[in-house]
Parts: structure tokens; C-alpha cells; sequence
């Protein structure tokens, strides 16, 4: 059972890819930025164009440990919790 478990760690993962201005990007939760599907020059979250891609995206960041996740839409409303450190998000 250890020997899966480590398996399954070291594995790569498919990152999720978000529309905006009609370019298709990486997002890349791990590393905390957007990456071209075609190019290489990267968008930082924490930079002005990657805040305003977060927001329109879907990509929300924990004040509290810096994790981020992307959200549906349909749970803007809702009160939100970080998966590392259970603070909510703002």
C-alpha cells in the first residue's frame, strides 16, 4: 500500500487550463501562475495582469498559507474554505 501511495505522488498531473481574452492558459496552482498553452512567457498571481485574470478565471488565493484552487461560478456566494488551513477566503 506505501508503494502506491508513493506512486501516485510522484506522477505527473494535468493542469487545468482557463479562457481569458480568448487565450487558452495554464494554471498552474503549484507554482502559483498562468503559463500560454502556446508560449512561454509566464503570469505571476500576485501581479497586476495575473489578479485580474485570477478574478475573471476563477483562481482564488489563501490570504492565510498562499494555497490557491480554481472555483466555479456557482460558488462565489458561498463561504469558502482553504483545503490546508481551513481559514475562509475573502
Amino acid at each position: 500500500m506505501e508503494k502506491e501511495k508513493n506512486i501516485n505522488e510522484t506522477s505527473p498531473r494535468a493542469l487545468p487550463i482557463v479562457l481569458f481574452r480568448g487565450e487558452q492558459y495554464f494554471a498552474d496552482l503549484r507554482l502559483n501562475e498562468f503559463r500560454p498553452v502556446r508560449g512561454f512567457d509566464s503570469i505571476p498571481f500576485d501581479g497586476e495582469e495575473g489578479r485580474i485574470m485570477c478574478r475573471n478565471t476563477g483562481v482564488i488565493i489563501c490570504k492565510s498559507c498562499g494555497m490557491s484552487a480554481i472555483i466555479s461560478k456557482a460558488f462565489e456566494e458561498q463561504q469558502l474554505r482553504c483545503m490546508k488551513c481551513f481559514n475562509r477566503f475573502e
